[in-house]
C-alpha cells in the first residue's frame, strides 16, 4: 500500500506540474521569448555568421544586434559571457527566426534534462526487486519543479550540464574514471565553467588522476574549438566578461553564497571579505568530499551529490535553472538509498527521509524566484544547497552501502529416506 501511494502521489504531482509549466510556456508571447536568455546565444552566433566572430564579447555591438531584432523602443541587457562553444551550439538555431528558435531550444534543453534523468536510473544501483514504477515515479519527482519550469521560459544551457553529470556518473559506474571526469568538466566547461570549481577540487582530492586528466582534456577540447573562432584575444575578452556580467547583475538576486550574504549584509568590504572566506571554506567541504569518498565502502553517489551542491553554492552566478543539474543526482542516491532498504517494503525511511527533503528543497527553491528582498529571510537556496550537502555528508559517513547480491543456489535435491541413512537422491 505504501508502495502505491508513494508512485501515484509523485506521478501524479509531477504530471500536473510539467502540464502547468507547459500550458504557462504555451502563452507566451513571440516578443518575450525574443527576449529569452537564449537570445543571447542567438545573437552571438549571428555575429559569428557575419564575420564578427573576434568581437563576440564586443557588448556594445552585441547590445546593437540584439535590439535590431526587436521593437523599435525596447530596452534590454543581455550580455554574452558565456564560453564561445555556447555561440557555435546555436550556430544552427541562428537560421531560424529568433523566438522559434528560442522555443525550439528550450524544448531541447529540457528534453536533456529528461535525457540525464534517463540514464541516471538506468546506470544507478537499484535493488533487483525494485521495479519500473517506483524508478519511473522518482523520475518523474526528479524532474518536475521550478528550476525545470525557468529553464524552458529563458531557454539556458543547464541541460547540458545536467546531462554532463548523468554521463560522468554512467562512465564511473562503468569502471572508466577518465571519461566520467571527461563528461563531467565538458558539460560545464562548454557552458557554464562558473559552475565547477567545486568540482575540480573534489577530483583532485578524490585522487582519481585519470578522472582528473578527463576533465582537463574537455577543457583543452573547449579552448581547441573556441580558439579558431574568436582568437586569443576573445579568449580574454571571455574570461574578462562574467565581471561585466557581476557588474550589471545585482548580487543580491543571485541564489548562490555570494547572494546569501549580500541580502543580509549588503555589498560593504565586510560582507565581501566574508565572501571570499565562505567560498575557500566551501571549496575545502568539496575537497573534504573527495578525500573521504576513497574510503572503502563510501558512496559515490552521494560524495558526487554533496560535491555538485556545495560547488553550486559557491557560484558567484546561481539562478533557479542551474539548479536541474542537481534532478540526475536525486535519482542516483534514490538508487543508493533504496538498495539498503527492503524492496518489499519500499519505500523505507531512508527513501521517504529522500523524497521529503527533495521536495522541500524544491519549495526553498521556490521562494526563492524573482525574490531580491533584503534579509530576513534572504536568500534560501544556498540554505538547501547546504542542508543536501550536510545530508550527503552523514549518508556518506554512516556508509549506506548496495545491499549485495544473492548467490545462485544450486537445484534442490529430493532426497529418499531408507530408515536412517540416504538410499539415493533423484535430481
Amino acid at each position: 500500500m505504501r508502495l502505491r501511494i508513494t508512485m501515484v502521489a509523485a506521478l501524479v504531482g509531477a504530471a500536473a506540474l510539467l502540464s502547468h509549466y507547459g500550458v504557462a510556456w504555451l502563452q507566451v508571447s513571440d516578443f518575450q521569448e525574443r527576449g529569452s536568455d537564449f537570445s543571447t546565444y542567438y545573437v552571438a552566433a549571428l555575429l559569428i555568421r557575419e564575420g564578427h566572430a573576434s568581437q563576440l564579447y564586443d557588448q556594445v555591438l552585441e547590445q546593437q544586434r540584439h535590439l535590431a531584432l526587436l521593437p523599435a523602443g525596447t530596452h534590454l541587457t543581455l550580455p554574452f559571457v558565456t564560453p564561445p562553444t555556447t555561440a557555435l551550439l546555436a550556430l544552427p538555431f541562428s537560421f531560424m527566426d529568433l523566438a522559434a528558435a528560442s522555443r525550439l531550444f528550450s524544448v531541447i534543453e529540457i528534453l536533456l534534462v529528461g535525457v540525464a534523468v534517463v540514464l541516471a536510473v538506468r546506470t544507478a544501483p537499484w535493488p533487483h526487486q525494485l521495479g519500473r514504477g517506483p524508478r519511473a515515479a522518482l523520475a518523474a519527482l526528479a524532474v518536475a519543479g521550478i528550476p525545470t519550469y525557468v529553464l524552458l521560459l529563458l531557454g539556458q544551457l543547464d541541460g547540458i550540464c545536467a546531462i554532463g553529470v548523468a554521463g560522468g556518473y554512467a562512465a564511473w559506474r562503468r569502471g572508466r574514471t577518465g571519461w566520467a571526469g571527461f563528461w563531467l568538466g565538458l558539460g560545464f566547461l562548454a557552458t557554464k565553467p562558473h559552475l565547477a570549481a567545486g568540482l575540480l577540487v573534489f577530483l583532485l582530492f578524490r585522487r582519481e588522476w585519470r578522472a582528473v586528466g578527463g576533465f582537463i582534456a574537455a577543457g583543452a577540447v573547449v579552448v581547441a574549438l573556441s580558439l579558431p573562432v574568436v582568437g586569443p584575444g576573445g579568449m580574454v575578452q571571455f574570461l574578462l566578461g562574467y565581471r561585466y556580467s557581476l557588474g550589471i547583475t545585482p548580487e543580491v538576486s543571485t541564489l548562490g553564497l555570494p547572494g546569501l550574504v549580500a541580502s543580509w549584509l549588503g555589498t560593504a568590504m565586510a560582507a565581501q571579505v566574508l565572501e571570499v572566506v565562505a567560498v575557500l571554506a566551501g571549496l575545502g567541504v568539496c575537497a573534504a568530499f573527495g578525500h573521504r569518498s576513497r574510503r572503502p565502502g563510501a558512496s559515490l553517489e552521494f560524495a558526487l551529490l554533496g560535491a555538485v551542491a556545495v560547488s553550486l553554492m559557491l557560484s558567484p552566478h546561481l539562478f533557479s535553472y542551474d539548479l536541474v543539474v542537481m534532478a540526475p543526482l536525486f535519482v542516483i542516491c534514490m538508487a543508493r538509498a533504496s538498495a539498503a532498504e527492503v524492496p518489499e517494503s519500499w519505500p523505507g525511511r531512508a527513501s521517504l527521509a529522500g523524497i521529503a527533503a527533495w521536495v522541500c528543497g524544491k519549495l526553498l527553491v521556490n521562494l526563492d524566484v524573482g525574490n531580491a528582498a533584503p534579509a530576513p529571510p534572504g536568500r534560501v537556496t544556498p540554505i538547501a544547497l547546504l542542508i543536501a550537502a550536510a545530508l550527503a555528508w552523514r549518508a556518506l559517513g554512516t556508509g549506506v552501502r548496495l545491499a549485495q547480491p544473492q548467490p545462485r543456489r544450486a537445484p534442490r535435491r529430493l532426497q529418499l529416506d531408507s530408515g536412517r541413512g540416504v538410499g539415493g537422491s533423484v535430481e
